[in-house]
This record gives structure tokens, sequence and C-alpha cells, in this order.
């Protein structure tokens, strides 16, 4: 596997462009990806912002497009790390054998129950990657040192759980994975671990990060608390986790914190979330970017009121959204068109009506009881709302106790809601306060602002009615063969209702797939991906997606195709077209 003459790895036995900033390399193995992840590590490129391994893959996610060939580069000629043979450390997890599937799950392997429990504690497992959910890892098999070792090739279940418990252990196809949460799950399930898998107050917040070699340790089983019992522990350990809040013992809470109150919601329409630009970097240990759907649209908010680019602001589904200024306050829309009235709390001083083709990066300014009013959207899906300083905290209203506290909205580095994890601050209700950072050091409010009308929206980019959103091929388009890119390219695709943060979902004549194409082993993803299931119908991934996935990406959106489709609601048309980017040409380098 490894040139121990150069000191070098071997090359990968490809590399693929994955949209703009990426590239997809493959590996003949678990090993090879794991010690090509830990080189790169051991590198720390300046311009890496992901390094996510996955079964026979692994992605590099550059700064700007200009990074692909050099990240290309960098892999065809890769140093071996000093310690790539510890990978991540050995960690010991505790174990309950006494899985729902644990007799089936030893019947399909052709051996006891005590074999199994033997076998599976008797193995030494590692992490090949993450995925799923934060802290979900998928642990491989070392191979065993007798031939009649088992396999452990396990089917899923035909039937998935709609709900499998925190700490569950469980068995898929040749992979073991620890269950970090409750959810749905299809899963084998051998076993049980009270294992901490996943701590955001933790750094590193997934106890097992990819290369980390795991023990499974058996354990006696304690006695299971009744149903009731479980839940009066969990409405415990919530409402203790509540009380630092209640007392502003995190942080930015404390004495002398700098944040100060500026606007109350007082209708969040259907959803409203708070966001910035995401939390990079954590792909690995399965937490997405996430961040604003629509970037330009935060960007340009965020311009309009002197704030940083990337500062926390309001994210509203088609709104209205109405709020009341605790403060004086200067606050500026982005996105799609929508009107936005303000009435004054001062009856001397007249009410501002702006048509929804007129109110877009205007510098808004509000004094203590004014309330604002945005939207609804007049032909998009989403807006922007930024404030000067930036969200930092937002002080929810207790109704069970008439109560107050500061929730800690940054999680992991971010203040964005991933609407898959659960990660980052609820969806604003009726009575929060918005709480913001200081105007210290930030721009000046510009006093000349772009005309009305030239912010991207919606139908810009139309072909006819429909929205073109740019795409570049690959990296999978070769599994799936010229006749499906010919029909992506090729058809009007109309987004479904069920589209959301996590994934686009298109509908139009289904797309050929041929056979055996339709899954692949687990890949990295990225936002803009164009998945590629069963069904011929292509899923394109938000900026909440999984980070993991077994469907072959044909495309990948750009950033601008994703600022546009951010905008598309149920029943818009859209058009795929391809594009290069920024005009930067890369060709992978030969098959070996």
């Amino acid at each position: 596997m490894k040139d121990r003459a150069t000191g070098t790895l071997p090359p990968p036995l490809r590399v693929h462009r994955a949209g703009e900033t990426s590239v997809l390399a493959e590996y003949p193995d678990t090993a090879a990806v794991l010690a090509a992840a830990a080189a790169v590590r051991a590198l720390s490129p300046a311009h890496l912002l992901e390094l996510v391994p996955a079964e026979r893959t692994l992605l590099l996610h550059g700064a700007a497009p200009r990074d692909v060939g050099q990240l290309a580069d960098l892999l065809s000629n890769l140093p071996r790390a000093a310690r790539e043979e510890t990978g991540g450390g050995e960690t010991s997890i505790g174990i309950v054998y006494d899985g729902e599937d644990l007799e089936d799950v030893a019947e399909l392997l052709g051996m006891s129950t005590d074999a199994l429990i033997s076998a599976h504690s008797g193995a030494t497992w590692t992490v090949a990657f993450g995925g799923f959910a934060p802290g979900f890892p998928y642990l491989v098999a070392d191979a065993p040192h007798e031939a009649s070792g088992p396999p452990w090739e396990v089917p899923r279940r035909a039937e998935p759980r709609t709900s499998v418990p925190a700490g569950a252990v469980g068995l898929a196809s040749r992979y073991c994975g620890i269950y970090p949460r409750p959810s749905p799950g299809g899963w084998q399930l051998i076993g049980r671990s009270d294992a901490p898998l996943f701590d955001v107050h933790r750094e590193p917040p997934a106890l097992l990060s990819p290369g980390t070699r795991v023990r499974f340790t058996p354990q006696r089983a304690a006695s299971r608390p009744t149903a009731a019992t479980a839940a009066a522990l969990a409405r415990a350990a919530r409402e203790a986790a509540a009380v630092p809040a209640r007392l502003g013992l995190h942080r930015g809470a404390g004495p002398g914190t700098s944040s100060r109150p500026a606007l109350e919601i007082l209708s969040p329409g259907p959803l409203t979330l708070v966001e910035d630009a995401g939390r990079p970097g954590r792909a690995a240990i399965g937490v997405s970017r996430s961040g604003a759907f629509d970037r330009g649209a935060l960007q340009r908010a965020n311009r309009a009121v002197g704030n940083p680019p990337g500062a926390a602001g309001l994210e509203i589904l088609l709104g209205p959204l109405a709020l009341r200024a605790a403060a004086p306050t200067v606050v500026a829309v982005s996105g799609t068109q929508a009107p936005v009235r303000i009435g004054r709390g001062d009856d001397e001083v007249g009410d501002v009506a702006l048509p929804a083709d007129a109110s877009r990066e205007q510098a808004l300014a509000l004094d203590p009881g004014d309330r604002i009013e945005v939207g609804p959207a007049a032909d998009g899906l989403r807006l922007v709302l930024a404030v000067r300083g930036g969200i930092t905290q937002v002080r929810r209203q207790d109704r069970r106790d008439d109560t107050s506290g500061d929730e800690l909205i940054e999680v992991l580095g971010a203040r964005s809601r991933d609407t898959l994890s659960g990660l980052g601050p609820d969806p604003l209700q009726d009575g929060d306060l918005l709480l913001v950072g200081p105007e210290r050091g930030l721009d000046a409010v510009p006093t000349v602002v772009a005309p009305a009308g030239t912010a991207p929206d919606g139908p810009e980019g139309a072909d006819g009615d429909a929205v073109r959103i740019p795409v570049l091929i690959g990296p999978r388009a070769e599994l799936l063969g010229d006749e499906a890119v010919e029909a992506l390219l090729g058809t009007d695709w109309t987004v479904r209702p069920d589209s959301d943060r996590v994934g686009v979902r298109l509908d139009g004549p289904a797309m050929p797939v041929p056979s055996g194409a339709a899954s692949v082993p687990s890949e990295p993803m990225l936002p803009g991906a164009v998945q590629v299931p069963p069904s011929g119908l292509p899923v394109v991934y938000g900026p909440d997606h999984p980070t993991t996935g077994g469907y072959p990406v044909i495309a990948v959106v750009t950033r601008t195709g994703l600022d546009r489709l951010a905008q598309a609601g149920p029943g818009t048309r859209l058009r795929f077209v391809t594009t290069d980017g920024d005009g930067t040409r890369w060709s992978p380098p030969a098959r070996r």
C-alpha cells in the first residue's frame, strides 16, 4: 500500500473534480483512504476547508476553484504520515449485548449468540468515516486472524424502525455503527452503549473520528428504567441543561457582555431561522456546513448594514415576519423580492412602505417601538434580514414559568441552525428577543446603495420561464452514462413540495439508470450535489445535507446556482446548464 522506499503513498486510482472547489479521489480500500487522509491532515494545507473520508473515496474541499489542481497534485505525491498506523488512537467502548436483533444476526452469520458476542468483542474495529448523524461512526473490523472469522456481511432490516434509541449498536452490510441520538434506522441491533458519542461542548465533539481503533467491552445489563422513568429522567436532564442559560452562565451572557437587545419577534411567519456563513471543517464527523441557503443574499444584506459578510442574520421562509425594535437599530433585507412596511412608534414620524421591487439592500433605521413587517415573498422563497452588529444571542420566553433566558446560539463555531442534525438555535417564536453584537469596529452604514432590483432573485437566469441552474458535471457521471447526463440537461425539472434545506427534490421524466449504477459505496457529499437514486428523479443537496450518501452524484451545482435554488419554491421549473465555474479548467490525472 505504501512506497516504503520513497516514503510516499501510492496515488489514488482516479481523481474526479467535484464542483467548483473540490476533488474526489478513489482508492482501492478503506485502509488506503484512511492512510491518505492521515497524510493530508499531517500536511494541513492552508487552502483546504474540508477533508472527508468515506468507504473508498476521499473528498478534499478547497477554498477557491484555483485550489482544485493543487489538491489533485498533492494527492499524486503524498508523503506518508509519521503516525499513520495509529490513526485517531484507540479506545474501548462498553456494550451490553441485548439488542432486539441479536439472535437473528447470529443466525444470519451461522453462529450462536455467544459466539457472535465473542467475535464482535474480540475484533478490533476502525472508524472508516462518519455520517448519517453527527458523531455516528461507520466501523469496519480488521481482517480476522483465522479464515473462519465472521465476514460481518449483515443486510439491513427489511422494514426500518421508526425510532432507534440513542446508544444502540447495530450491524449493516460490513459495518458496525452506534446511534448517537434517537432516530429512525434500519440497522440490525445487537446491543447498546452509554458512551457519549457526541457533545458540542467537547473538542473534538465526536468521541470516534475516522481512523480511531475501537474495542468493544462486554458489560452486564443493568436494570432498564420504565418508560415513565426514562421520560422523567430526560425531562430532568433538559431542565438541568437549561439552568446555566437562565442564570446567564454561558459565553457572552455574563457581566460586561457586549450583546444588547435589538429586536423582538412578534410573528415569525412559517419558519424563521438564525443563519450565518456556517460551520465548515466538521463533515468528517457527520456535521455539515449548514449556513444561509442563499449565501449571496446574506452577504449583501450584511454589507448594507456594515457587518462582516458572514454575520448571523435571519433566514425567513416566505414571510411575513413581524418584529418590534427594542433599541435604535439598523436592518436590511435581501433575498427574493418582498414588500417592507415600517410602523413608527412615534406618531409624529410617518410610516414607511417599500414595494417589493425597492426594498432590498436598503439600510433601514428603526427607533425603539417601531414595528417592521417583511414579506410575504413576491416571487421567490427565502428572505434574509441582517441587523447591524449581527445576531449573537436569542432571549427565549419560557412559557411554562413565565421566565426568560439567553440561549447559547453559537454551536461548534457557528450560529446557524442545521435542520437535519438539530444543531444551532431553534426556530424563532413570537416573544423571542434578538440580541446583537457591538457596533465598534464595524464598517459605516453605506450612504449610497445599489439601485433596487440589481440583486439576484429567484427568476434570474430564467430560460423562458425555467430557472437556469449552473452545474459542473461529475464526479460520478460516468457511472450513469451519457444518456443520463443528456436527460439531466435536457429536462425542465419541477421542484417538489417536500423540498427543504436538506435537499431539493425534483419531478420530471425519470432519468435512465443503468443496472447496478443506482448505488455506490458510501461517498462524501457536499452542498449542491445532484444525486440520482434508483427512481431516476434527482435530488439536489442543500446546506443541511447528510455528509455521506450512497447514490451516484451526476453533477454539482455551483455557488451561484445554490443561491438561485434557495429561491425555487414548489412548482418552480428548473433547467440545469453546464459551466466551467469561473473559467478555470482542470483535467484529472490519467487513469493508472
